[in-house]
């Protein structure tokens, strides 16, 4: 997976929004998009839609604008309010304390990207 710790800050990014609202739909995406024992995600698919969008980044380090790409290149499959809403917040920059809260979580190694059974 390119930009492994990009996809990391990601996730814990919707999981922020999982925590404080729940939609239903992100957690489904949340469980697609979880990491396997082995690295690769739970539904392939998404490991090579974020392989996409770090492509079409101007800079692949950017994790932010790499998940807003992700997002634009998922819902373009099919649209969801939900996540619709969360792609309108990133591209006006809203929600930016949750996005801290997951670049320090990544940085102290606060997160578990990894698929669990509830």
């Amino acid at each position: 997976m390119k930009n492994l710790i990009g996809y990391r800050t990601f996730y814990r990014y919707l999981e922020n929004i999982w925590d404080a609202e729940e939609h239903d739909y992100l957690g489904g995406l949340l469980g697609g998009m979880s990491l396997l024992a082995d690295g690769s995600t739970a539904d392939p698919a998404y490991e090579s839609d974020w392989d996409k969008a770090v492509s079409e980044s101007d800079n692949q380090n950017d994790s932010y604008k790499i998940g807003i790409n992700f997002l634009r290149d998922w819902l373009a499959i099919g649209y969801i309010e939900e996540i619709g809403q969360i792609l309108s917040d990133m591209e006006s920059n809203k929600r930016l304390d949750l996005w801290q809260k997951a670049v320090q979580d990544i940085q102290m190694n606060n997160d578990d990207p990894n698929f669990r059974l509830m």
